[in-house]
């Protein structure tokens, strides 16, 4: 159950205020259709989340077990240093005229690459036993998290302190990360 709550939890809480919730946000006002824009992210996600996991899983194969949780405690540091960026959602403002699932899952896939959920993911993907359950957990936890964007848009935007939100899920992941840290040094 491990393989599947923890990284739906953790990339719920990752997607708070990150740029990939903004464009679910931008998408979600633009086509005016939650639903279309909801599949869209939902396809992007379960590649993204399912390359990570998979990934994840290559890598622990050949790493010990307490490498594999330094991997996870990258991850999770990777997305504490992360919620601290400023970014522009000026990154998210290109839309295609290719539809709302088409647009909303190209443009999705391409900002989540490299982002600090798929590199929990990963990570939680080399300590798991199953990586897709992992994977499953992470992409409901994207969902999960874009979803009030999607729907809500530029209300949410408006008057939600999203800044002070993701700033502070990253002081959280910044000490997930410390405990991790210390388990794999074996330090306790």
């Amino acid at each position: 159950m491990d393989s599947f709550f923890l990284p739906l939890v953790a990339a719920a809480l990752a997607e708070w205020g990150d740029k990939t919730q903004i464009l679910a946000m931008m998408l979600g006002v633009r086509f005016g259709k939650p639903v279309p824009v909801f599949i869209g992210v939902g396809i992007a996600a379960a590649i993204n989340m399912g390359l990570a996991a998979f990934g994840g899983s290559l890598i622990a194969s050949m790493i010990s077990p307490d490498a594999a949780l330094l991997f996870l405690t990258l991850g999770f540091a990777f997305a504490a240093v992360g919620a601290f960026v400023p970014f522009s959602d000026t990154d998210a403002d290109a839309i295609w005229g290719i539809g709302a699932i088409t647009t909303s899952a190209i443009g999705f896939l391409l900002i989540e690459l490299g982002d600090k959920t798929q590199f929990i993911t990963a990570g939680f993907g080399a300590v798991s036993p199953n990586w897709i359950l992992t994977a499953i957990g992470a992409t409901l936890g994207v969902m999960i998290g874009c979803a009030p964007a999607i729907i809500l848009g530029q209300t949410l935007r408006e008057r939600a302190p999203l800044t002070s939100v993701r700033r502070s899920i990253g002081v959280l992941f910044a000490f997930v990360s410390s405990v991790l840290a210390i388990n794999a040094f074996s330090l306790i």
